[in-house]
C-alpha cells in the first residue's frame, strides 16, 4: 500500500451536499436557506458520532464563503473552498470544547468576534463537542449569541444536546442527525471499494455496515482494518475472524433445531459452537437479528430469501415474539451467567419450555385446532367439578359480547384475542364468535385455553367456536382505540389553544411539536 496511505474517513469525507450520505431532512432545509440566502446566525447540530455533524458544518461553511456567492452549491476550486477542505481557512476557527473549557479560553476566542474576517464573507466558529464547556464558558458564549456581529455564524455540534442549557438552545437552530440506516452504510462501503479497485463480497460489507451501527465512521474505520487485514481483499471469513462473528450457516442450524423443540441437539450444537471457541455473545445476537428477519418475513416482507421464509412458516409469529425478547434479555444476562455458554444454553432452553406448544395441559381433553382459515376452531368441552350449579350464558348482541368482555379479568394476549372478536351467536352451550384474519397468529393451544378457562368461571358448561374472516362492524379494541384517539386529540388542541402555552411559543419564536404532549396518568 501507499506510504501516505490516508484513512478512508478522511480521503472520502463529503465535500458537498450531493456526496453526504443521508440526513435528507436536514440537507433539504438547509439547501433551502442557502439558495433563498436566509442564514441564521446559529446552527446546532446533534447526532451520535460518526453520522456527519462536522461534515455538514464544513460544507456549510463553504457554501456561504464561496468566492462564487452564497449557494447551496459551492464551486469547490476557489481559494476559499480549498483553504476550507484542506483546514487551512484563517475565517473558520473549529475548536474542541473539551480542550478549550474554561472561561478564559472562551472570553479570548469570543473577543475576536467584533474584527471582520480576513478575507472571507463571514467568520465562522465551528465548536465540536460543544456540551463540555463550563458554566462559565456558556454564559460568555450566549453573550455573543444573543447580539452576534452579522459577519459572525456560530456552527455547534455535540452528541449530547441535553447538557446545553435552555438558553443556548433557544438562540440557535437545531438539526438532530439520524442514525445511518444499513442499506445507506452499504451503499457508500461499496463505492468506495469500486473507487479503489479493491475485491470485496458483499456480504462481508453488510457485516461492516451492521457493526457500525449506524455511524458511517465507524464503519469506514472497520474497513480499514480489513483491507489491512486481507491485503487488499475483504472477504465475510476474514470479517467473521476479526470480528469473531459466527457463520451465518450455523446460525441457521441452531435456529432449525430450536424451532423443531430439539433441546437435545440445540445443547450439542452449542458445545460444538464453544469448542470451536466461537463467540457465544455475538451467536445470540445474530440469533435475534434473524428472528427479525423471520418475523419481517412473516407479516410484510416478499423479498426475503428461501431460507428465511421456511423458517417463517414453522412458528407462530405470538412465539416469534417471545423468542426475540428472550433473545434480546439474554444478552443482558450472559455477563451475569457461570459461563457464556452456560447463559446462552439457559436462553435457548428458556424458549423452548415457554414456546406455546408446551404449555401445560391443564385440560382433561385434548384441544383439537384446526389450521384451514374458513374451518372454524372448535374448543371442546371440558367439566369443571368445584361448580355445583352450571351458569347458561344468555347474550344476544355484539354490545353484550362486549359488557361481558370488561366483566371478566381477561389479560395479555388472551385479552388482545377477546376484545377482537364479533358476536355471532349462542346455541344451546355453544357460543360462536368471528376474529379478524389479521389476528389468526393469536389462535395457539394456549391462549386459547386461558380465554375458554376465564369464561368457564361463569358459564361452566360453555363450549366455544372461532371463525376466521374480514370484519365489517367495529370490535371493542378498535373501539377503544377510536376513543382514545379522540381523547388525546381533544387534549393536544386544549393544550395547544391555552394562552400560556402560545405565549411561550411567541417568546421563543417556536412551535410545540404536538406528538410530545402525553397524557399524565395518576397514581
Amino acid at each position: 500500500m501507499s506510504k501516505h496511505y490516508q484513512v478512508l474517513a478522511r480521503k472520502y469525507r463529503p465535500h458537498s451536499f450531493t456526496e453526504l450520505v443521508g440526513q435528507t431532512n436536514t440537507k433539504k432545509t438547509l439547501i433551502n436557506a442557502l439558495n433563498a440566502n436566509n442564514v441564521h446566525h446559529g446552527f446546532l447540530f446533534t447526532g451520535t458520532r460518526g453520522v456527519g455533524k462536522t461534515s455538514i458544518a464544513r460544507i456549510f461553511a463553504k457554501s456561504i464563503n464561496c468566492e462564487k456567492g452564497v449557494s447551496s452549491t459551492p464551486c469547490g476550486k476557489c481559494s476559499t473552498c480549498i483553504e476550507i477542505d484542506k483546514g487551512q481557512s484563517i475565517d473558520l476557527i473549529e475548536l474542541d470544547a473539551a480542550s478549550h473549557t474554561g472561561v478564559d479560553n472562551m472570553r479570548s476566542i469570543l473577543e475576536n468576534t467584533q474584527y471582520m474576517p480576513s478575507k472571507n464573507r463571514y467568520k465562522i466558529y465551528l465548536i465540536d463537542e460543544v456540551h463540555m464547556l463550563s458554566n462559565s464558558s456558556f454564559n460568555a458564549l450566549l453573550k455573543t449569541l444573543e447580539e452576534p456581529p452579522e459577519h459572525v455564524k456560530f456552527l455547534l455540534a455535540t452528541t449530547n444536546p441535553q447538557k446545553l442549557p435552555v438558553t443556548i438552545l433557544s438562540r440557535c437552530l437545531q438539526f438532530t442527525l439520524q442514525q445511518l440506516t444499513h442499506d445507506e452504510i452499504l451503499g457508500q462501503l461499496k463505492f468506495i471499494m469500486d473507487s479503489e479497485a479493491l475485491s470485496y463480497e458483499e456480504l462481508a460489507l453488510s457485516q461492516i455496515a451492521n457493526f457500525g451501527k449506524g455511524s458511517m465512521r465507524d464503519a469506514l474505520s472497520l474497513l480499514d482494518q480489513s483491507i489491512s487485514y486481507g491485503k487488499g481483499t475483504v472477504t465475510s471469513a476474514d470479517i467473521k475472524t476479526m470480528l469473531g462473528l459466527v457463520h451465518h450457516g450455523d446460525i441457521i442450524t441452531l435456529t432449525t433445531h430450536l424451532f423443531n423443540q430439539d433441546a437435545k441437539s440445540v445443547i450439542n450444537f452449542i458445545k460444538d459452537l464453544s469448542h470451536r471457541g466461537e463467540n457465544l455473545n455475538n451467536a445470540l445476537k445474530d440469533l435475534s437479528s434473524l428472528f427479525h428477519k423471520i418475523s419481517i418475513a412473516q407479516i410484510v416482507d416478499t423479498k426475503s430469501d428461501r431460507t428465511t421464509k421456511n423458517l417463517s412458516k414453522q412458528i407462530s409469529n405470538f412465539d416469534l415474539q417471545i423468542f426475540y425478547q428472550m433473545s434480546i434479555n439474554g444478552s443482558k444476562d450472559m455477563a451475569l451467567a457461570p459461563s457464556d455458554q452456560i447463559g446462552f444454553e439457559m436462553t435457548l432452553l428458556r424458549m423452548l419450555a415457554f414456546r406455546s406448544d408446551n404449555q401445560p395441559n391443564t385440560e382433561k381433553k385434548t384441544l383439537k385446532i384446526k389450521s384451514k382459515v374458513k374451518t372454524p376452531v372448535l374448543i371442546e368441552k371440558k367439566e369443571i367439578s368445584d361448580i355445583t350449579k352450571p351458569k347458561i350464558l344468555n347474550i344476544n348482541n355484539q354490545q353484550q359480547w362486549e359488557t361481558l368482555i370488561l366483566s371478566l379479568e381477561f389479560k395479555g394476549s388472551v385479552k388482545m384475542l377477546v376484545e377482537n372478536t364479533l358476536f355471532d351467536n349462542v346455541n344451546n352451550t355453544t357460543l360462536t364468535l368471528t376474529l379478524d384474519n389479521q389476528f389468526t397468529n393469536l389462535l395457539n393451544n394456549y391462549v386459547q385455553k386461558s380465554m375458554l378457562t376465564t369464561l368457564r368461571k361463569k358459564f361452566s358448561t360453555l363450549n366455544l367456536v372461532i371463525n376466521l374472516g374480514k370484519l365489517n362492524v367495529q370490535t371493542l379494541a378498535q373501539k377503544k382505540t377510536q376513543a382514545h384517539s379522540k381523547k388525546i386529540t381533544k387534549m393536544q388542541t386544549k393544550f395547544l389553544n391555552d394562552e400560556g402555552v402560545q405565549k411561550l411559543e411567541k417568546i421563543f419564536d417556536t412551535k410545540i411539536n404536538v406528538n410530545s404532549i402525553k397524557e399524565i396518568k395518576h397514581v
